[in-house]
């Protein structure tokens, strides 16, 4: 009766632990339009969204401009006389240097004047949506929280510091509308904080993934501004070391500090058509609005003087956002090593431990690790072949991703338990937990050391965990009463309260095609956790290994069965009609792995499998080709304006146009160009980028959006007698040009293959041309 009570008394204490550290990592409720005037209301902002995401509006498009008029009509509407920067940018720090963007950029800048003035707090969102996708969440909703909390702000008395609101253009175009602002508006240099705020989906929580470098100035203002703050140092500690970039990364490369916020779930919206404004949660509009608000009163009644003080360590823990230096990390690791030390030494000491045990505790968990990731990565591998159409989806996720991450997590949980329970025959349950409390004190020395941002996620547990280890050891044998269950089971409150939050987002951000790396992520916190929790070896085997993944094949077979392409959870599929002006030859071309119906029969049955580079610089994979008619659409035009030689340089100066008028230019130089100097529409590129230019074996793209009517001037500086050969493409991203205008055919099941991971609906005119 005892075994039975403890184990009830720990499942539910972890259970409430579980539900506790949830509800509060979860977005607030959205508020509706009739909520006070001075507070944040999803309900407001949302009607803004249904003139902001109604459609696709990428930079240059007429949906775009007609964007850009509501933010300026609603602006003078609000009271505000906004201002608008046009000007054209090129932005050549972006990436490796394989392409430079450019683009005619509209910036839309309201600037609420301050008390003091003397400080500037930006508030930035883009307004630019990519060509697939209405962009309700990306960046729609960001853009719609900016207005509701500028109305929300003018409600009250003027703050101290002044607050520019940037409806930044440009930002899917490669960031160029940010680079504009601080390189070339006057407002730029007198800005003290910036926030960012991003989505990477339709739902959850808006999370602070990304401070700027010794913030921890910040990260205490961030503490007291009384906002819903969801943040952690361990989305910093990843996110900078991974390819992606926002515009707050112009903002971190001009020096100015600051805050990234953005949503992540719902990952398959994600510039597609399905990111509308029927799909985004209003929860996560809420959460983002909120946190807006919040800090802009904060930061704007704030002296904003950083004081030197390095970078942090911070966490939720509930509600609360703790937060300390992160020089403390090393010190806490330390702590953690003294605490399993001296638990473990007492555990010796007393004969509940054997140093052989220890071992086998230790390669418990690191088996445990290993075979987990191995069981999940050979069961997603199952799961992909039994239903073939996930390999179509070219996220590497799911639609039905949270039923396949709960059940993946539950099969990772049957298998942890079924290994401890194998390892349980020859090792004590307490040396397993003494062993995985040894991994847990490594892994946070070495983070300590290396990241230090993740060191809270062992080194606090550790040191909980050794307490509950050391109070064990009261008791002799194996046979322990209720309250040393309890204490056990108490012991893991802290590793809950930390990891439970944090493991939906594991699998949200990595994606399913990253599972064994979650899983290799969690099984030791999962290990470390039943260690504690669970009493007797045949828990383990018999009742929580069979439960677990019974679960897991009910939620796996339920998602498998919904994992459906109809119109709700269309299928991504991707068709282009190129002209080669040059040739005189014109192809259908698809990117996708396995084309529908649709594209196969647009592409018949002549399609054969090459690289397309001339016409798809940015996308270096073999595409399925097919011929396709020949319509005489008109190419892009290239003039010389200037060619003359002086002191051994050749100076060429081309002016390229697109006589159709295309949203987007590309201009393709070989590689190996001895470029000495390059100047795109007026901007000349400094010498790290000529250089990165001149060094890539595949050659550079240069991307132009909205180019002016009279078209864009390439100024080239080259050794003397240098031929420059080009490869000039205009694209429209639609297939109305296109024999049969195919487009109007696609099925209602399918959508375009989202913008940048693939090729999508377009029509290219190409020509090849050398001076």
């Amino acid at each position: 009766m005892n075994t039975r009570l403890a184990t009830l008394s720990a499942v539910a204490l972890v259970g409430l632990t579980v539900a506790f550290a949830l509800h509060f990592a979860a977005a607030p409720t959205a508020l509706p339009a009739t909520a006070p005037a001075e507070v944040f209301s999803a309900g407001r902002a949302r009607a803004h969204l249904e003139h902001i995401a109604a459609v696709p509006h990428p930079v240059g498009s007429r949906a775009h401009r007609d964007v850009r008029e509501y933010l300026l009509r609603t602006l003078r509407e609000s009271g505000v006389t906004p201002e608008v920067q046009v000007t054209s940018a090129i932005n050549p720090t972006l990436g490796t240097g394989r392409t430079i963007p450019g683009s005619t950029v509209h910036n839309v800048l309201a600037h609420l004047k301050g008390v003091d003035g003397s400080k500037v707090v930006a508030i930035v969102a883009h307004y630019d949506s990519v060509p697939t996708s209405p962009g309700a969440s990306d960046d729609g909703a960001g853009v719609a929280a900016m207005l509701e909390t500028l109305r929300a702000l003018r409600t009250g008395p003027p703050l101290r510091n002044d607050v520019l609101f940037i409806f930044m253009d440009a930002e899917e175009t490669g960031l160029v509308g940010a680079r504009a602002f601080t390189l070339q508006h006057p407002l730029a240099k007198r800005v003290s904080v910036v926030l960012n705020f991003e989505a990477r989906g339709s739902r959850g929580p808006s999370l602070m993934f990304q401070p700027s470098p010794d913030s921890r100035w910040l990260i205490e203002r961030l503490a007291r501004s009384g906002a819903p703050v969801q943040a952690s140092s361990l989305f910093d500690e990843t996110y900078r070391r991974l390819p992606n970039e926002t515009d707050f990364s112009i903002f971190l490369k001009a020096g100015t500090p600051g805050l990234n916020f953005g949503f992540i779930d719902g990952f398959m919206r994600y510039h597609t058509r399905l990111d509308d404004l029927t799909r985004l949660d209003p929860d996560s509009l809420q959460h983002h609005g909120e946190m807006m608000l919040a800090l802009a009163r904060h930061l704007g009644q704030d002296p904003l003087e950083p004081a030197p003080m390095g970078s942090a360590v911070y966490f939720n823990v509930g509600p609360f956002l703790v937060h300390h230096a992160s020089s403390w990390a090393v010190p806490l690791a330390l702590l953690a090593l003294l605490a399993c030390g001296a638990a473990i030494a007492v555990g010796l000491r007393r004969g509940a431990l054997r140093a052989t045990g220890l071992l086998k505790g230790v390669g418990a968990l690191l088996a445990t690790t290993a075979g987990s990731a191995a069981v999940i990565q050979a069961a997603w591998w199952l799961v992909r072949r039994i239903d073939g159409g996930l390999s179509a989806l070219p996220q590497r996720d799911a639609y039905q991703g949270r039923l396949f991450i709960v059940g993946l997590l539950a099969l990772t949980l049957a298998t942890v338990a079924g290994f401890q329970a194998l390892f349980l025959r020859k090792v004590r349950r307490a040396e397993l937990a003494a062993g995985a409390l040894i991994a847990w004190t490594v892994l946070g020395l070495v983070s300590a050391f290396v990241a230090s941002g993740l060191s809270y996620l062992f080194t606090w547990p550790v040191v909980f965990g050794a307490l509950g280890l050391g109070w064990r050891w009261r008791e002799p044998g194996e046979t322990l009463t209720l309250r040393t269950r309890l204490v056990l089971a108490a012991s893991a409150i802290p590793g809950l309260l930390l990891w439970v939050p944090q493991v939906p987002h594991f699998y949200v951000a990595l994606t399913l095609f990253l599972v064994a790396v979650v899983t290799a992520v969690v099984a030791p916190w999962l290990a470390l956790l039943l260690a504690q929790t669970v009493a007797e070896p045949v828990r383990l085997g018999r009742t929580v290994a069979p439960l677990a993944f019974a679960l897991a094949v009910v939620l796996l077979g339920v998602g498998v069965v919904r994992e459906r392409f109809d119109v709700e959870t269309p299928r991504p599929s991707s068709l282009a009609y190129v002209v080669d002006a040059t040739s005189n030859e014109a192809y259908w071309l698809s990117g996708d792995y396995e084309p529908d119906a649709w594209v196969s029969q647009v592409l018949g049955g002549e399609a054969t499998t090459r690289r397309m580079g001339d016409y798809l610089p940015l996308f270096p994979k073999d595409v399925r080709v097919a011929p396709a008619p020949m319509r005489a659409l008109p190419a892009p035009e290239v003039r010389v304006e200037r060619d003359e030689t002086r002191d051994g340089l050749r100076q060429l100066a081309l002016r390229v146009t697109s006589r159709r008028q295309a949203t987007q230019l590309q201009i393709q130089l070989g590689p190996h160009m001895p470029l000495r100097g390059l100047s795109i529409a007026g901007h000349r590129l400094e010498p790290e980028a000529i250089a990165r230019t001149r060094d890539r074996e595949t050659g550079t793209a240069l991307v132009y959006w909205d180019a002016p009517p009279e078209g864009i001037l390439l100024e080239f500086s080259v050794p003397e007698g240098t031929r420059v050969p080009l490869r000039v493409t205009d694209l429209r991203f639609d297939l109305s040009e296109a024999p049969g205008a195919p487009g109007d055919q696609r099925p209602a099941g399918t959508i375009p293959v989202p913008f940048y991971f693939g090729v999508t609906d377009e029509t290219l005119v190409s020509i090849a041309v050398e001076y």
